[in-house]
């Protein structure tokens, strides 16, 4: 009698073939994954599977761009909060409609107020800051004291921090948040490697705004090592001042928070130099400097002033975008002008019709949003009740609609979709029981 061969099912795969397998899967689906057996959970769970998963999904981003394919999936921005998610199109991210996935509720009924118009709830669900994918929020009400929350958008791990220490007045609070990545990119090889539990914390970063320039300032820092908030009397020879609290955010670049102030940039660093800031004067000729937007793109820290104030020298609806760069044996810090740009040249016949579908409330209200993370030359920009994506240089731009009264004072906050979900480093005691 002939000897029947085993039958060959998913389930008695070599590890290899599995690993080809859920390399081609998007991060949500291998998450459920994980509950079919003991073994795929340990086979998923593991760093290793990660750093391979992440390989092929690095070397398939620098296929989509050499080959001048669209790197992105649409941005929206997440409401009614005022987050702009932008997502590479990689298998890792494609989740169907993503504005389905992302969650950032079970926030308590603090955050899910019933008794308020539409319009003001951004006020009690705020958007801070991003890093790798996680976001810091909280409710800065008056006179209340802020409660923060570290959230992961696609797993919808949270953390809630302690009680911020100091009461928000109504000048408010600037708010910075760095976290170390789960993983980098090797620069040997085209591989990615994981970063270790143990190497891996955040801070957040709270100062109390002021209007007037100060020499030296109070500054509270959250640490995930210790788990407790400590404040700094921070020393700032050149003089800072908040300025309009409500159009200014903080951005993460090399190891480095900074601040959008009045007529200048404050720098940073809560890891190493908790007691001392620096500041970059703003370009000369910059104006109001709530027309601003700081932001990094290209591993490049860049500024936009936008709107410009129509005058004999520029158009209504010009723009001007600087880049940071470093000169000199001492690497003094310049703004260097990389573009100068007039919106309705750039979107041609559709600027006429965007502007006669401009609602009273959105009239007058256009402002660059953000920089686009990856793409060089590339805005998000806001116009009347949409928002546009468009190459600088190129010209090639995307239009899409929003409604929502949140974008008109607020900064918004870009939050690029890392390709595999950024764990909270924290210890078990501080993770959040309600979620």
């Amino acid at each position: 009698m002939a000897a029947t061969k085993p039958n060959t099912t998913i389930h008695n795969l070599f590890d290899d073939s599995l690993t080809e397998i859920f390399c081609k899967l998007p991060c949500k689906s291998l998450f459920s994954c994980k509950s079919v057996s003991k073994h795929w959970l340990t086979l998923i769970s593991n760093p290793n599977f990660h750093s391979v998963y992440l390989t092929h999904q690095h070397t398939l981003f620098h296929k989509i761009q050499s080959q001048g394919e669209d790197p992105d999936q649409p941005s929206f921005i997440l409401k009614p909060y005022n987050a702009l998610v932008i997502a590479p199109n990689l298998p890792s991210l494609q989740l169907g409609s993503l504005e389905n996935h992302l969650s950032l509720t079970s926030l308590g009924s603090d955050f899910e107020p019933a008794n308020i118009v539409p319009q003001l709830r951004s006020v009690l669900k705020f958007v801070f800051a991003c890093s790798n994918g996680l976001l810091v929020y909280g409710n800065p009400r008056p006179r209340h004291k802020c409660v923060y929350h570290v959230r992961n958008p696609l797993t919808k791990d949270s953390l809630k921090l302690p009680c911020a220490p100091t009461v928000c007045d109504h000048a408010g609070v600037l708010v910075g948040f760095m976290c170390d990545p789960y993983y980098c990119l090797a620069k040997e090889n085209s591989g990615v490697s994981i970063v270790p539990t143990s190497e891996r914390r955040f801070r957040v970063v709270r100062i109390p705004a002021f209007s007037d320039t100060r020499v030296a300032f109070d500054v509270e820092v959250f640490s995930s090592e210790t788990g407790k908030w400590k404040r700094f009397v921070v020393s700032c020879p050149q003089g800072f001042a908040c300025g309009f609290f409500l159009t200014s955010s903080s951005v993460e670049h090399e190891g480095k928070l900074y601040f959008m102030g009045g007529g200048r940039v404050l720098v940073y660093d809560p890891y190493d130099y908790e007691c001392v800031a620096s500041v970059i004067e703003l370009p000369r000729g910059f104006g109001e400097a709530y027309r601003g937007c700081l932001g990094v793109s290209c591993g490049k820290l860049q500024l936009s002033e936008f709107p410009i104030s129509p005058s004999s020298a520029f158009e209504a609806y010009s723009g001007r975008v600087w880049e940071l760069e470093y000169c000199g044996m001492e690497e003094e810090r310049r703004w260097k002008l990389v573009h100068e740009f007039c919106l309705p040249e750039i979107i041609g016949p559709m600027f006429q019709e965007l502007k006669a579908l401009e609602v009273e409330y959105a009239r007058g209200c256009s402002r660059i949003l953000a920089f686009h993370p990856y793409v060089k030359d590339s805005v998000f920009l806001k116009f009347g009740d949409n928002i546009i994506c468009c190459n600088l240089l190129t010209r090639r731009f995307r239009v899409c609609k929003y409604g929502g009264l949140s974008l008109l004072f607020y900064p918004v906050i870009p939050v690029l979709l890392p390709w595999w979900p950024t764990p909270i480093p924290s210890s078990p005691s501080l993770v959040d029981p309600s979620v």
